[in-house]
Formats: structure tokens, sequence, C-alpha cells
């Protein structure tokens, strides 16, 4: 398996594969939620289901598109600025809820779908000032990671608990 390979395995292994032994994947941390649950922050300064889903999917483009070679600018994403948290949708809008989450899970599918394809000098090449493009996919292990903990925990905070061995 080659490095650019084994990067989109993981990419896909640490963040939605649902078989995994290891974890609850983003699609199961997600799955029966309401627009309303999703849109619920459960305090002050604190986030919402649906607002780190629209995070975790702005941080998975951004990379895609500077991977493929395109301009990426934080409003075209939707996020007034480079912290990647692009407002929600109306809490009774189950329709905009389940696009995001959709769109979240492809993101990721499309980053880890891409960087299958790339070559041992593209994964070594600088990524926009970001330091070799290997290192800020391995970056989007942990980030994906940390806020699949943080929606798992807000989920329980609203006392939606996953039927699962797992949590």
């Amino acid at each position: 398996m080659s490095e650019a390979q084994h990067l989109s395995t993981g990419l896909h292994e640490s963040f939605n594969n649902p078989k995994s032994p290891l974890f609850v994947s983003f699609g199961t941390a997600t799955d029966g939620i309401t627009a309303a649950q999703a849109a619920t922050a459960p305090g002050e300064r604190m986030n919402s289901i649906w607002a780190v889903t629209n995070h975790v999917w702005f941080w998975n483009e951004v990379p895609l598109r500077m991977l493929r070679g395109e301009a990426v600018e934080s409003a075209d994403l939707g996020a007034p600025d480079w912290s990647g948290w692009v407002p929600i949708g109306a809490p009774d809008d189950e329709a905009a809820w389940q696009a995001a989450r959709d769109r979240c899970i492809r993101s990721n599918a499309d980053l880890a779908a891409f960087t299958a394809t790339l070559s041992p000098e593209q994964l070594a090449a600088d990524l926009a000032g970001w330091g070799p493009a290997w290192s800020t996919i391995q970056a989007m292990f942990a980030h994906n990671s940390y806020h699949l903990g943080e929606i798992v925990t807000l989920r329980h905070m609203q006392g939606l608990w996953i039927d699962s061995k797992l949590v």
C-alpha cells in the first residue's frame, strides 16, 4: 500500500467507518438527530452538533481544495473568517440539517479519495505555506477525531445516547 493510500484509508477509517471496533463513526454519532437537536447548544460559548458538523466539513473541504490546486477563501465556504465556523440553518429545517450532515460525510470521503491519487512528490510538496501535504492530511485525523468526540458529548448532554457498546 502506498503512503497516499495509507493516508486515504486513515482519513476514512478514523472518521466514518461504521464497523470500526475502536470508535463511533460520524454517521453513527449524527444518525437520528433532528434539526432542532442538532441546533441545540448546551450553554453559552458552546457549540451545537450542527455547528461542529459545519466546522468539520469546512476543514475537510479546505485541504481538499488546496490539494486540487484551487484557490480557497473562507467566505466562499460560508465562514466569516478562517476559524471555519459556518453558520447553521434554522432549527426546524430538517432538509438543511440532513444536507449539512451528508455534505460533511461526502467531503471527508472526497478528501480520502483524492488523497489516494497523490504521488510521493505531491505528498511532499508544500501545501500553500502549511508545510508538506502529508502533514496537513495527518492533522485532519486529529481534528476530525477531536470534533467527533465533541459531537458524541453534545449528543449525550441532550440525553440522546447512542445504542452502542463503544460509548
